[in-house]
């Protein structure tokens, strides 16, 4: 509802609000993964990272 050029309310449906959280806290994963690697976190090449993945899908 806008009222005066201002909004006070949204209304979504569960499934979109669900989407939009997912959303963000992929968002936020993402971006402390980049301030990590600016800090000087090590780093995974693909084919390093695609290892990793395969050899954790072997154990599991």
């Amino acid at each position: 509802m806008i009222i005066n050029g201002e909004s006070d309310l949204v209304l979504m449906s569960i499934d979109a609000f669900e989407k939009r959280e997912q959303m963000l806290q992929l968002r936020e994963k993402v971006l402390k993964a980049e301030r990590e690697r600016i800090d000087g976190a090590e780093t995974l090449s693909v084919s390093q990272a695609r290892k990793q993945l395969m050899d954790r899908m072997k154990y599991n």
